[in-house]
């Protein structure tokens, strides 16, 4: 395996990883100050660097297969979820923590997964797009976007209705997901400084 290869099968599992996670977590609230957030929001802002520097290191085939990977993965731990919950369960066995971790509800689920294919889809879409642009304008750019939209999505799909302070759970994300995708453009470079071809001897 080049180490090309292995840089792309690492990047993807931590991906996958952060994608599943943060669903896992998302369902415990953080506050800090009068923001207030869902825990999954410091891994989850990962996964929009994450996925630059997939599509940096193996292209937009590469991109948009690991969209789909993502998208798969999400929809198996929400089904898994619901099924594990639904099967009988021994009478000394207390699931009440599985029934929080994994009852969703299908709106939420729901607003998960459109939020994920439109923001993803754009994300990988705009950087492709800038790609003979510099690393920092690919990332910002792309993922001005998709956070933006990803935050939007979700949260008007899932909560639109409830009462629930729908402009102060998108204000903060929003910032707090772009501050983080730019601490990581470092990664994205470095990502392209190792699958840069190198130069042949004269």
């Amino acid at each position: 395996m080049t180490s090309r290869n292995t840089l792309l099968v690492i990047l993807v599992a931590v991906y996958i990883g952060a994608e599943l996670v943060s669903n896992i977590t998302a369902g415990r609230l953080v506050q800090f100050g009068a923001f207030i957030f869902p825990g999954a929001i410091f891994l989850y802002s990962l996964t929009f660097t994450l996925r630059d520097a997939i599509h940096t290191a193996g292209g937009w085939t590469i991109a948009k297969a690991a969209l789909w990977g993502g998208l798969f993965a999400n929809a198996l731990l929400a089904g898994y979820g619901v099924l594990i919950n639904a099967l009988p369960k021994p009478d000394f066995f207390q699931d009440s923590a599985y029934q929080v971790v994994f009852g969703s509800t299908l709106r939420v689920v729901a607003a998960s997964l459109v939020a994920y294919l439109i923001s993803t889809a754009l994300d990988a879409l705009i950087f492709e797009r800038l790609k003979s642009r510099g690393v920092a304008t690919q990332v910002i750019a792309s993922n001005a976007v998709s956070t933006t939209l990803d935050t939007v999505i979700f949260i008007t799909i899932a909560f639109a209705g409830t009462g629930a302070p729908l402009l102060n759970l998108m204000l903060g994300q929003i910032v707090l997901k772009m501050l983080i995708s730019m601490l990581l453009i470092p990664l994205v470079r470095w990502v392209r400084t190792q699958v840069a071809p190198s130069p042949v001897p004269a």
